[in-house]
């Protein structure tokens, strides 16, 4: 390996992650960042057309107020989309078809039927007659023996219950979960993403403003 000399740069695995690390750090300020160049490109214009300063920043105030207000109606209209499935147009659409002289009287017409099912399970014991006291004793037994049959029947339908209502309210719980990181998600993507993009559109608007007054 040829050693380096006293002039020679040499990058390794520590400043290379100090350097991505400080990418990653300014790529999050990039509404701000993106003013440069735009604001090169205005500059240049000015270069270009050196006579016409004051038609260079009344263009330049109009394009990037109307593009700073499209950026942040976009952003909003994403948001809605997350929130509640819906966007301008079929707002606006809505709104239309809801003008009050255009509705048709709408007839409703009732009709239901109720019916109630009542199902169970009926028992009935039969008591045999006895004479003897042998008799009365195996009688005894015999429904002992029906009365805890009839128990575990109960017994195993109270468990399938148990079993059904768990299983029930375990898929809930996953549901809930499922959809409570599903709005986390949409939240945190409205607030984060939503928010730059408002706020590029939001600086776009001043710059063009601020053109717009020196023009």
């Amino acid at each position: 390996m040829k050693p380096r000399s006293a002039g020679d740069f040499y990058v390794g695995p520590s400043m290379m992650r100090s350097l991505s690390a400080l990418i990653f750090w300014l790529l999050r300020a990039w509404p701000v960042l993106a003013l440069v160049p735009i604001a090169c490109a205005h500059a240049g214009a000015h270069q270009l057309f050196p006579t016409e300063t004051i038609m260079v920043n009344k263009v330049t105030g109009t394009v990037l107020q109307v593009v700073g207000g499209l950026i942040i109606l976009y952003s909003v209209n994403a948001n809605l989309g997350l929130f509640r499935e819906q966007h301008f147009g079929s707002i606006v659409i809505g709104w239309f078809k809801s003008f009050p002289l255009f509705r048709k009287s709408v007839t409703v017409s009732l009709s239901g039927s109720g019916s109630v099912a009542i199902s169970g399970n009926a028992r009935i014991s039969v008591r045999r007659g006895t004479n003897t006291i042998e008799e009365k004793i195996a009688e005894l037994e015999r429904q002992l023996d029906e009365f805890r049959q009839h128990v575990n029947e109960d017994i195993q339908a109270v468990n399938a219950r148990i079993a059904q209502v768990h299983t029930e309210l375990s898929k809930a719980v996953a549901t809930n979960t499922a959809t409570l990181n599903q709005l986390s998600s949409k939240l945190e993507l409205a607030t984060v993403g939503g928010f730059k993009q408002q706020a590029f559109g939001v600086l776009l608007a001043v710059y063009g403003a601020v053109t717009s007054v020196f023009a």
